[in-house]
């Protein structure tokens, strides 16, 4: 497995610690936990791990703004030199932001991950990237009526990708969170998906024909 990336398949619910100072007073108890929505592969596993996949237990603060602030391996590999390389590509993760009453909140959480071997799923993708879900349905309403996507694209979308016609190129969609990455894998070439929450926006994305990649 020497050079190889590795991803994480979270199989366990979030677990939540705290938010903030006087949280709970203040928020009540409905809380909708964070989302991972896109990943950094991890680095290739330590010498000192003999299976093909294992479990790591992290501590994560997650910002207001879904950013990872400060993270901690809870159950460390036995390799120094592995956790923190580790922990440096989680703090690039993004999240949909935990919701309290409505309202975008910073929260601690411990979370459980399978860390499986797994070979990248190219992809050649352009985006739509919109504030608020109306924008996202008008910019849907118009591809499905037969508008250039790249029309779209300059009309709707707020990613700085917009310049390029939203062309993000090359991407393994193994970085994503699950469900862009189900509705990825079942695009053909030329077709794109209906609106998705991205954190706070809604992205619309395309797959590129192959000759394009």
């Amino acid at each position: 497995m020497k050079g190889q990336k590795l991803l994480l398949l979270l199989i366990l619910p979030i677990a939540v610690m705290y938010a903030g100072c006087s949280a709970f007073e203040q928020m009540g108890s409905e809380i909708t936990p964070p989302t991972l929505i896109e990943k950094t592969a991890l680095p290739s596993p330590p010498p000192n791990i003999n299976s093909q996949d294992f479990n790591l237990k992290m501590e994560l603060l997650i910002s207001k703004d879904g950013k990872v602030l400060f993270a901690q391996l809870e159950n460390s590999t036995g390799d120094s030199q592995w956790d923190s390389a580790a922990v440096r590509c989680i703090l690039e993760w993004k999240y949909s932001p935990a919701m309290s009453n409505g309202k975008p909140i910073q929260l601690k959480i411990s979370q459980l991950a399978h860390v499986v071997p797994t070979p990248p799923l190219m992809m050649s993708l352009s985006l739509i990237l919109c504030s608020n879900l109306a924008d996202a349905d008008s910019a849907y309403t118009a591809l499905q009526a037969g508008t250039n996507f790249e029309k779209v694209v300059k009309k709707y979308s707020i990613s700085p990708s917009a310049e390029k016609g939203g062309n993000l190129g090359a991407i393994d969609v193994h970085m994503y969170g699950d469900e862009i990455q189900d509705a990825l894998k079942s695009l053909k070439p030329g077709e794109y998906t209906h609106p998705i929450s991205f954190g706070q926006n809604y992205v619309i994305y395309k797959r590129m024909a192959a000759e394009n990649m």
